[in-house]
């Protein structure tokens, strides 16, 4: 959804050197040096990024530590690498045009190029979507439900699965023939005919919520329902709770796209619409790669420590051992043993799923919750 499919400020017959729309009485256009809020989105996009990146390098680095890669990480790595040109439009309009500009200081021959920067921006950002909650989803039902297991989780999550990507790709088709011609979609100064486009961006931003929702009271249910120790349920609950973040981002995303709906000042609403999608999609890759982080960071860790461990009794050994060959070895080699106990012999000592599997008692696994 570019910001405007169709508009009747915008006269195609009007001065393309002139504004986009008439400003308010009393306000003369400023194009050379606009007023806007490039400063706020450069910081807000570098945490985006700092936060995406380091939530998918913990992911990569768990499965490094597996040597094992499941369809779920191929379809979040995808993702990241959409992500990025997501990233590169952001900055392009940050470099070019800016953020937070008001309509009426954007020249009518430059708005074409403004709004095919967001109607790319809006395909990539459905393209994200797609993969990052299939890969939440398919994690999710690995983990609850797995291959014995075929109970409510499992239908009800495969249901939702299918159900938001059928939704999705019917947006997609749907913006991609919106306009005839084509070129329509963004530039308003040629002829041809478009669907009301800006209402989809609300009914978007509404299903974006409602499966924000459902995502998260899924596993929560699960959880809550299985039988073990309350301080267990919350520890397992909270990793699987960081999808509050996406429902808030969600909800920020509807209340401004019933702004730009109402705003005839479409590039500035759109701007606060936009933000709000990368906040979307960065807690997507959060929900994703999250419940690796606990076992990640402590193998990090762990293996900090067990290295301090060996070169502390390693010098101390070299200190007190005489250099026969076959009794320092034989030291060192026990030393290991009583300096680094339970240092894992194989990587699956740190799979994921086993680490949340491990808390979630065997019957549950078995024959499902009562």
């Amino acid at each position: 959804m570019a910001p405007m499919s169709e508009n009747p400020d915008i006269s195609t017959g009007g001065n393309l050197d002139g504004p986009a729309i008439q400003p308010p009485t009393g306000i003369t256009p400023n194009f050379d040096n606009p007023p806007n809020k490039n400063n706020l989105v450069r910081v807000v996009l570098i945490l985006f990024i700092v936060i995406t990146s380091v939530s998918v390098l913990i992911r990569m680095y768990s499965r490094i530590m597996l040597k094992k890669v499941k369809i779920t990480d191929i379809l979040g790595l995808a993702a990241f690498v959409i992500y990025i040109a997501f990233i590169y439009l952001y900055f392009k309009l940050l470099n070019s045009y800016g953020w937070f500009v008001h309509m009426w200081d954007l020249r009518l021959r430059d708005f074409p190029e403004v709004n095919q920067m967001y109607f790319q921006g809006i395909m990539i950002y459905f393209g994200i979507i797609i993969l990052i909650r299939s890969a939440i989803m398919l994690e999710w039902i690995a983990i609850f439900a797995p291959q014995r297991t075929r109970g409510f989780f499992f239908w009800s999550s495969s249901f939702v699965l299918v159900i938001h990507n059928l939704i999705y790709i019917a947006m997609i088709i749907t913006e991609l023939a919106g306009c005839s011609p084509f070129e329509k979609n963004w530039n308003l100064l040629i002829p041809g005919k478009c669907i009301d486009t800006i209402a989809i961006a609300i009914i978007n931003s509404a299903v974006n919520l409602a499966f924000d929702l459902i995502i998260f009271f899924l596993p929560q249910k699960v959880i809550w329902g299985l039988q073990m120790k309350t301080k267990k349920k919350i520890g397992v609950s909270f990793l699987f709770a960081v999808g509050v973040i996406a429902i808030v981002a969600a909800t920020f995303r509807l209340v401004f796209s019933l702004r730009f709906y109402t705003s005839k000042d479409t590039t500035y609403a759109f701007s606060g619409v936009s933000l709000w999608c990368h906040a979307e999609v960065t807690c997507g890759f959060i929900v994703f790669c999250c419940p690796v982080a606990p076992k990640t960071l402590s193998h990090l860790e762990l293996q900090k420590l067990a290295s301090g461990l060996r070169s502390w009794a390693g010098n101390s050994v070299r200190k007190l051992v005489s250099p026969g060959a076959s009794s320092k070895g034989s030291i060192i080699r026990a030393t290991h043993k009583q300096f680094a106990p339970g240092t894992p012999q194989n990587s699956d000592e740190y799979e994921m799923d086993i680490t949340v599997v491990r808390l979630i008692p065997a019957e549950y696994i078995a024959n499902g919750p009562n």
